[in-house]
């Protein structure tokens, strides 16, 4: 396969991706829950195909933070063992925030890639898109996760409503992502 053809497909897979991390906001465990696994799934070939697509232009860092990225669906599986291993104690002391690591991980990595595409330029236009596509969650679920964590699972109820703004930013900014690898992809595919 082609690099565009490897690009066009990871920005379906950003888009894909998207749609499943909004699930977050279901207010239901039992889709929220596996919305976050999957989100974090499709995320990790949608690394890939970017680690492949532009794995010369954008150096040593840039690819190890796209494989930093692709490895959230093992963490999240660390993360359902130690739930599984802790129990009740864990959702008690708000452990329970690790179920929706996976997407905080990959999209940290999408963010380190992006800080690193500001200066190697590997994108046709729009450089600045992935650092704006990834950091938004990563940033929330660390905050998130602190608070829970510090109020001993507590849900932080009076901040719903930026939770769900920031959320939103995030799939807008990931759909936007895959948007544009998508355009910029098919016009090399058309010229070649």
């Amino acid at each position: 396969m082609s690099k565009p053809e490897l690009i066009k497909r990871s920005g379906w897979l950003f888009i894909a991706a998207a749609f499943a991390f909004i699930t977050i906001l279901s207010n239901s465990d039992p889709i929220s829950i596996p919305g976050s696994l999957v989100s974090a799934i499709l995320l990790t070939p949608a690394m890939s195909n970017l680690r492949i697509g532009y794995g010369e232009r954008i150096g040593y860092l840039g690819r190890n933070s796209l494989l930093l990225g692709m490895s959230a669906p093992a963490l999240w599986v660390i993360g359902i063992v130690f739930m599984a291993l802790m129990g009740e104690e864990a959702v008690g002391k708000g452990w329970w925030v690790l179920l929706f690591a996976g997407p905080a991980i990959s999209l940290l990595g999408l963010t380190l890639f992006g800080l690193t595409a500001l200066f190697s330029k590997p994108m046709a236009r729009l450089n600045w898109l992935p650092v704006l596509a990834g950091i938004w969650y990563p940033v929330t679920y660390t905050l998130f996760s602190v608070y829970d964590i510090a109020h001993k699972g507590m849900f932080p109820d009076p901040f719903v409503p930026e939770l769900v703004l920031i959320t939103a930013i995030q799939f807008l900014a990931l759909s936007s992502l895959g948007i544009v690898l998508i355009s910029d992809s098919s016009k090399k595919l058309a010229t070649t």
